[in-house]
């Protein structure tokens, strides 16, 4: 599957589950299961747009595209550094 596939997957996936919109992906690996990404969320929208909360969620998917599992890892403002692990 081309990777655009495999994202596309993984964020209609992850919206229908927790019911929240993507913002933007910020990591894409192979790994031993299939496919590890990031998927930064909206968590909740505000004004300014500066006071939004991004949720991180990592994402794990099998060769076929197929959500294995997810966690959210990380929390913060739009515009705050989120560490990088």
């Amino acid at each position: 599957m081309e990777p655009t596939a495999l994202v596309s997957r993984a964020k209609q996936q992850l919206e229908a589950l927790i019911g929240l919109s993507t913002d933007t992906i910020s990591r894409f690996d192979r790994n031993a299961e299939g496919w590890l990404l990031n998927i930064d969320m909206l968590e909740h929208s505000a004004i300014p747009r500066t006071h939004d909360l991004i949720a991180r969620y990592e994402v794990v998917l099998d060769e076929a595209g197929t959500l294995l599992r997810w966690r959210r890892t990380a929390r913060t403002q739009r515009g705050q550094l989120l560490e990088e692990s």
